[in-house]
């Protein structure tokens, strides 16, 4: 990935220079657009790893309606640890095993066996922090190259307002100067990176980082359960044995 970085950044700012067909004034600049989504990936691509570069493409589908998993996951765990804990309440003690035995989430299959174990709380704690480190791991660089873009595309905004003013002094020289397509080129990157950095990747970054934070606090709360759980389990003997 960081080969691959390189050789886009590279031709993001050999683009930058190149001399443009065409000159005419709008609200759109294919150059100042390139250069400030292509260098901004390419300073992705360059601090990350495939599989992270990939999570961060993936988390797109976290923007459209309907197609996110995050939170459609947060919301499944959370139902199968209240379905477990309401089983297991209720002395139906088979079908919860049988639950976790089914379940795709490592944390409802770790609830039971730390609940069948009673589990000290310590124990209980260690393996739920392995779980949420894990998850971390998986997810938290991903998260955070979209807030990193918050901050990239404002820079990479200034790159195309440089190659655009380099451009303008480049021609000053020349009799057919073209003033107005060099300012345009200057100010519109500006205008990119500052409305991509703080319109989209800003909100966007700070929208998954709610999303994780939900899903991580799922987490908690099925040790809360563990917890609760071992606790009731412990009472019940010692009230049998009394």
């Amino acid at each position: 990935m960081q080969i691959l970085g390189l050789i886009l950044l590279a031709a993001i700012v050999w683009f930058g220079f190149a001399e443009r067909a065409d000159t005419t004034i709008s609200a759109f600049d294919l150059h100042a657009f390139v250069v400030v989504l292509g260098g901004s990936g390419a300073a992705i691509l360059l601090s990350s790893s495939t599989m992270t570069t990939l999570r961060t493409l993936l988390l797109l589908r976290e923007g459209i309606p309907g197609a996110g998993s995050f939170r459609k996951s947060t919301n499944a765990l959370e139902d199968e640890r209240a379905k477990l804990v309401s089983l297991w309440l209720e002395g139906r003690r088979a079908q919860a095993v049988e639950l976790a035995e089914r379940s795709s989430f490592p944390a409802i299959s770790r609830m039971i066996q730390l609940v069948l174990q009673r589990a000290p709380e310590e124990a209980t704690r260690a393996a739920f922090t392995e779980l949420r480190h894990a998850e971390m791991s998986r997810w938290q660089p991903a998260v955070a190259n979209w807030e990193l873009l918050a901050k990239l595309a404002p820079s990479f905004g200034m790159v195309g307002t440089i190659t655009g003013m380099i451009q303008l002094f480049k021609g000053m020289g020349s009799d057919d100067l073209d003033i107005g397509s060099a300012l345009s080129l200057a100010l519109l990157a500006t205008l990119y990176g500052v409305a991509f950095g703080a319109g989209v990747a800003g909100p966007f970054g700070h929208y998954l980082r709610n999303l994780l934070d939900e899903h991580l606090a799922a987490f908690e709360r099925c040790e809360q359960s563990v917890a609760e759980l071992v606790a009731r389990s412990g009472r019940a003997s010692s009230g049998g044995g009394a």
